[in-house]
This record gives structure tokens, sequence and C-alpha cells, in this order.
């Protein structure tokens, strides 16, 4: 069974919303890489770009099935990406790190880019987990 750690060091100051500077992972029998999850169902069919809270929840609809294609849940997420694309919506896209990850916060990164690959996404999330 992997023993995970989540740590915020001496020092480092403390996180700006739910994540750990540091987690390790003793005992980890795999990691799990999962791409960028985007605001895309099934059949391929992207949300329109004017509801970041919409598109939010489909990706991480889309993070934890590809989670558990490879035997993980969020509770195993060791770090996370968080990519957006307008400087307005940072903290709603801080505020996914807490309604997903609750008492086990991640390893994060929340970048503001100018585009993804398709003008229509507003976030896209990718993740690492051990299990």
């Amino acid at each position: 069974m992997v023993k995970l750690t989540r740590t915020n060091p001496d020092g480092v100051h403390k996180p700006f919303s739910n994540y750990s500077h540091v987690v390790t992972a003793e005992g980890a029998q795999r990691l799990v890489f999962c791409a960028g999850q985007v605001a895309a169902d099934a059949a391929g069919t992207v949300l329109p770009p004017d509801d970041f809270d919409a598109q939010a929840k489909l990706v991480m609809e889309n993070l934890g099935m590809a989670l558990a294609a490879g035997g993980a849940g969020f509770s195993d997420v060791t770090k996370v990406t968080i990519y957006i694309v307008d400087p307005k919506d940072v903290a709603k896209g801080r505020k996914i790190l807490a309604d997903y990850f609750g008492a086990n916060p991640p390893a994060s990164t929340l970048c503001v880019l100018r585009g993804l690959a398709n003008p229509n996404f507003l976030v896209e999330v990718e993740a690492i987990a051990a299990v």
C-alpha cells in the first residue's frame, strides 16, 4: 500500500489555496500519468466557452474517469497542473483543488495561458497519481 505524505515545509510560504508544496509516495506499485483533460464529452462535443464552472465540472469528471482507468482516485493524486485561459478565473481554478481534493491536497501548479488546443476550452487539468 502506498503511503502519501503531504508537507508544507517551514520557510516556504503558506499555500495560496488547497495544495501541498511537497508530496512523497513510499511503496507505490504504480504511477498513473493522466493527460490534460478538457471540457469535451464522450462524443467529443466541446462545451461552449461561456461557463467556466460547467467546463471545470466536466474536466474533473473526465479526470476522475481517467484516474479510475489507471486504478487511482482523487485521493491518490500527488501532482496536478491546472491550465486556465482567463486571469479572472484564477480563484475558480484554485477552487477546483478544494472541491475535488479536499483533505488530500496534491502538489499543484496553476498556469494562465493565452489559449488551449481548442479556442472553446477555458480550463484543462492533468494529474499524476501513485497507487
